[in-house]
């Protein structure tokens, strides 16, 4: 079911929560809304089901307004057709599982062999049928997480909503419900808005991702296109960008730029028109674009992008090692390199560090407002 959100205002007193917030999401997609705290992402999706009401804007999911202010239009939450999991798991511990996932349906006075056999088929795709009649308060927390999820599946929303999910679940088991999740909303063919401030959670989750900073979407595409190109430095650091430098640019031939930080100089293919941006600018790379080796491993000849420094910490991390590095009278570095083909290095070691010039970016700092 279609989702259409037009030129969508919340105030709160003089606190403007959400600013000509639009976002147009097709039948069977996952959008993401990604932000740190307080961006306004949880405020969008409240006012999506109901509860809260807009200063101003309209929502359509499918063919019904559910939201016009100058029409005069607020439906009630549970007269819009959505679902909706929140981060708490808010399940009822003196029923049974089968008696948790029924009870909306009991409410609505649903036949009992229509129960029956909805809420067994929703409880074998989130994989619990085998505790239908176990009481919820002897489930563990991913267990009940599949609880509430499947306490809305069963309603047959038109659209589900996901308020950070799976926040209060161990690494481990979040990674795994995470992947559950999308399969299940592939399956179903489920429309769904997910909250989250966690991006490895909005990469796995989304056909499309809005990334929303104070009560305005900044960025909105494929999970791989801003992962890839990010709009702004500040997006940039926020997707986990540990290297952003402030950087004066000059224009060079071929494509490339020049650009100055901290007394280094470094090159990088960018088709950046730099005339056309005012204000700061910053030069990008991620800790994996870096290549690290033993300083008597470097060609005779320097190349292009190539320095030397000192490994101030290194933290093994299995697959990986992250080193922090501090480049001769220049800046500190966040490098990532992988374990599998190579030795490890120490702190204290004296090291080359090279740049291809092509694996960096040079962004604006951020939007102007």
């Amino acid at each position: 079911m279609k989702i259409e959100i037009e030129q969508l205002k919340l105030q709160y007193g003089k606190f403007t929560a959400l600013h000509e917030f639009n976002l147009n999401i097709q039948d069977g997609e996952s959008i993401v809304l990604l932000g740190q705290s307080g961006c306004g992402k949880t405020s969008a999706m409240r006012c999506v089901a109901g509860l809260e009401r807009p200063t101003h804007g309209r929502i359509t999911i499918g063919d019904q307004t559910v939201f016009d202010s100058t029409a005069g239009i607020n439906l009630p939450p549970n007269k819009r057709n959505v679902g909706m999991v929140f981060q708490s798991y808010a399940i009822w511990p003196h029923m049974t599982v089968f008696e948790n996932v029924a009870y909306s349906l009991v409410t609505r006075k649903t036949p009992k062999p229509e129960i029956q056999k909805r809420v067994k088929a929703v409880l074998d795709t989130v994989g619990l049928s085998a505790f239908s009649d176990r009481g919820a308060s002897l489930l563990s927390g991913g267990q009940m997480q599949r609880v509430a999820l499947a306490r809305s599946v069963v309603m047959e929303p038109g659209a589900l909503l996901l308020d950070e999910p799976l926040s209060n679940l161990d690494a481990r088991l979040r990674d795994r419900l995470r992947v559950e999740l999308r399969e299940l909303q592939l399956r179903l063919g489920l429309t769904c808005i997910y909250v989250t401030h966690d991006q490895s959670e909005a990469f796995a989750l989304a056909d499309r991702i809005a990334i929303m900073q104070g009560g305005r979407i900044v960025q909105f595409d494929t999970p791989q296109n801003i992962y890839s190109n990010p709009r702004t430095a500040k997006i940039a650091d926020f997707l986990g960008v540990s290297n952003v430098f402030p950087c004066e640019v000059a224009k060079e031939d071929s494509g490339r730029c020049a650009a100055h930080l901290s007394g280094y100089g470094v090159t990088v293919h960018s088709s950046l028109p730099l005339s056309s941006h005012e204000g700061a600018l910053s030069l990008c790379v991620r800790p994996e674009n870096f290549s690290v080796e033993a300083a008597d491993k470097q060609p005779a000849a320097p190349t292009t992008n190539q320095w030397l420094g000192n490994i101030v910490v290194t933290s093994f991390q299995g697959g990986q090692v992250q080193y922090v590095i501090r480049l001769d009278n220049g800046p500190e570095i966040s490098a990532i390199q992988p374990t599998f083909d190579r030795a490890l290095l120490n702190n204290g070691d004296r090291v080359s560090v090279t740049l291809d010039p092509s694996a960096a970016q040079i962004l604006q700092a951020e939007l102007a407002s």
